[in-house]
């Protein structure tokens, strides 16, 4: 899953890199080193044949009183009522500049990691969006080097698909290839401040490396 992630490029950079053509009004955000389930975030959209940013709170509202779902998974995207309709109708981008997953150390402590794209530059998350304007992220297995942390991760739509996963009128096969799983995920890893476990911590510091605590030695 992706319950945490990384979004700190600026607004115009985004228009830059995702070739945007529009950008909605008030659609600017500050930055954000630990988005959170329900915060806003920026989502890149087909608008008419041209590609729009705006901003959308995260967590898909599929039915009155549900819970917010942030994540879908891929396999069952065509399947599942509460994802269908939207991955039929409405795909889309959501810009990150990594996220986080834990290790259960054997103290106990949970140690977040951030997952980092490897060139620097922002990546495309797939994501689906709801008629009431909010947003998930879409899920698969995860690949090296997420899977030793956990078996689930963000599918990373490669920036010549873009527009594939944007096009209303492309079929089932063309998203499922879209879909499969890389043979690497695109990204470095490095141990961060537990301060991340908290969400009301924000600030550009949470990036930084810090040595994991030491393993407790195994003598027999």
């Amino acid at each position: 899953m992706c319950g945490r992630f990384v979004a700190m490029s600026p607004r115009d950079l985004l228009v830059d890199w995702f070739d945007i053509d529009d950008v909605e009004a008030g659609a600017h955000l500050p930055p954000s080193y630990n988005v959170a389930p329900t915060d806003e975030v920026y989502k890149v959209a087909d608008g008419g044949g041209r590609r729009v940013l705006s901003v959308t709170p995260w967590g898909l509202l599929a039915g009155e009183g549900a819970a917010p779902l942030i994540n879908a998974r891929a396999e069952t995207l065509a399947e599942r009522p509460a994802f269908r309709e939207a991955f039929e109708q409405r795909r889309c981008l959501i810009p990150a500049d990594g996220f986080f997953e834990w290790e259960t150390t054997a103290a106990g402590r949970k140690q977040p990691y951030v997952f980092s794209p490897v060139d620097g530059r922002p990546v495309g998350f797939a994501g689906i969006y709801g008629r009431r304007g909010t947003c998930a992220i879409v899920t698969a297995a995860a690949r090296p080097p997420v899977e030793r942390l956990h078996d689930r991760m963000p599918v990373v739509v490669p920036r010549d698909r873009w527009d594939v996963w944007l096009d209303p009128d492309a079929d089932t096969a063309e998203l499922q290839a879209v879909l499969g799983p890389p043979p690497e995920a695109p990204f470095t890893t490095r141990a961060v401040s537990t301060r991340v476990n908290d969400v009301r911590n924000n600030d550009a510091a949470l990036l930084d490396h810090v040595p994991p605590p030491p393993q407790a030695l195994q003598l027999f």
